[in-house]
């Protein structure tokens, strides 16, 4: 696996689809997560941005999902292994926000990441 596909693993690993957010399938049914995929080199941490996407008039759901991402990143990070080494996962400034869609029935959280390639 490589680093796209980790990062690709590591969002993929919430219970919900997730897509990098240039290739979001035409016939995607929200609830999904898009992430942008940059990489650099050891010692060189990139700045990364997600969003989760729900359908609803409510927050709930989508602050339940929020959580679990914010719990699984913790406040350490998370090391996502991948074939020559490991991404070092950590929380980004700020961390979570809303964010407005001009459909009144999609929310949206929007999830800053600071990524660390530890390896090849």
């Amino acid at each position: 696996m490589d680093k796209a596909q980790a990062l690709n693993s590591f969002w993929n690993s919430f219970n919900i689809p997730a897509y990098d957010e240039n290739t979001v399938p035409d016939d995607a049914q929200l609830p999904y997560i898009t992430f942008s995929v940059s990489e650099d080199d050891f010692d060189h941490p990139v700045s990364l941005t997600s969003s989760i996407w729900y359908r609803g008039k409510r927050w709930d759901e989508i602050t339940n999902k929020f959580k679990e991402v914010s719990e699984v990143i913790g406040r350490g990070g998370i090391m996502v292994p991948y074939d020559e080494g490991a991404l070092w996962v950590k929380r980004g400034t700020p961390f979570g926000q809303r964010a407005s869609d001009p459909d009144d029935s999609i929310r949206r959280i929007f999830i800053n990441v600071e990524v660390e390639f530890i390896g090849g």
